[in-house]
């Protein structure tokens, strides 16, 4: 390396707080950022967050486009302000909602 220049981490280690974040230390800020963030780790109604399980399903081409396209139009309605607050815009919102609705048609949740 040429004389007279620095490595890049020798520049952010100046800093004892960079230096600790780099190294495993204490994380610089642990509270939510924005209104949104607060939201989103509360859920969606403002109730604690519900446990989710991950899940591995395979569904028809056409219905995962489907998912898709509306996952992708209520993303964008929300950072436009016009979904209202609580409805689902993730694909596994939109499909927990879907069976939600299918259990509660068929009798298994009263």
């Amino acid at each position: 390396m040429p004389s007279g220049r620095k490595h890049i981490t020798s520049v952010l280690e100046e800093e004892a707080e960079v230096k600790e974040f780099i190294h495993g230390g204490k994380k610089t800020n642990d509270q939510p950022r924005d209104r949104l963030a607060t939201q989103e780790a509360r859920g969606l109604d403002g109730q604690p967050p519900v446990e989710r399980r991950k899940i591995s399903i395979r569904i028809p081409q056409d219905l995962d486009e489907m998912l898709s396209q509306v996952s992708l139009k209520r993303v964008l309605a929300h950072r436009q302000g016009k979904l209202p607050a609580g409805q689902p815009r993730e694909k596994q919102d939109i499909v927990a909602e879907a069976l939600r609705y299918w259990f509660e048609k068929l009798g298994y949740l009263t």
